[in-house]
């Protein structure tokens, strides 16, 4: 059905699998898991793998794993396939990477139906998770304060219970980075993840990957929203010539960073 992640079981075909939207099976130990809301399931979903399209996740990542420096500036677009999908895996391999999401779908009880014309999906018969245009851009159906409208309404089907068994059991997992950090539903999901977990890993919400916010509050070059991203993800909340301190955040751990060749300095 469309309404499942679209990663809710899926093989690449190249070595890496997903289970209950946990990308679960890799060629490595995995050392960090980023878990992020949600990637519906929508025939009109161009995205290729968790955040795959419309957003800065993987400019960044590819900076710090690839390329050591903010090579990258743009967000990756349908029309803008970089870091490449073959890229997206070196990125995972390189810094031991696993992703998962909260959200499943629309309960399969609950009445959903597209209305592909009106790039909007009918949920209950009453709701309309609407996708908005911004800039000839889609947005709307990424936004977490309708998983929090679908959730009040009992509609969704959630991944806490597997999310919570995938890491205790894959003892290697020493990280957690949440990439969001709002929305009443999904941060009480985000605390039984946090609660139900291993006293030995680490948790904490990072920037959000749209890098929705940058800009103005910080000076050149960190107003761009790729070089803004990696800075708040390195330095949030620590000491820096340039300081930054988003509420709430944390930030990447510097000896995993270190340990995958990334020079925080540099970012």
């Amino acid at each position: 059905m469309p309404f499942l992640h679209k990663y809710q079981e899926c093989n690449f075909d190249n070595g890496f699998q997903t289970h209950d939207s946990i990308l679960d099976i890799v060629p490595y130990a995995p050392e960090a898991i980023f878990i992020g809301t949600y990637n519906h399931g929508w025939s009109w979903n161009h995205s290729d793998f968790f955040y795959g399209r419309g957003m800065y996740m993987w400019t960044a990542l590819g900076n710090l794993l690839l390329f050591s420096y903010n090579h990258l500036l743009k967000q990756r677009t349908i029309n803008n396939n970089v870091p490449t999908f073959e890229q997206l895996f070196e990125i995972c391999i390189k810094g031991k990477i696993v992703f998962a999401d909260i959200v499943k779908g629309i309960k399969k009880e609950v009445p959903a139906v597209e209305l592909a014309n009106e790039d909007c999906v009918l949920v209950g018969n009453e709701y309309r998770w609407e996708t908005r245009f911004i800039n000839n851009k889609r947005v709307g159906e990424y936004s977490d304060i309708h998983l929090d409208n679908l959730a009040q309404n009992g509609w969704l089907d959630d991944n806490v219970d597997a999310i919570i068994k995938y890491i205790n059991e894959t003892k290697s997992i020493k990280h957690i980075y949440f990439t969001f950090k709002s929305g009443a539903w999904l941060i009480d999901k985000l605390n039984e993840i946090k609660q139900g977990t291993r006293s030995d890993v680490n948790s904490c919400s990072i920037f959000t990957p749209t890098a929705n916010g940058f800009g103005k509050p910080l000076q050149p070059p960190f107003h761009e929203r790729a070089w803004g991203l990696t800075h708040c993800w390195v330095w949030n909340g620590l000491t820096h010539k340039n300081p930054i301190d988003r509420l709430n955040y944390g930030h990447i751990d510097h000896n995993w960073l270190i340990d995958k060749g990334v020079n925080p300095n540099k970012f």
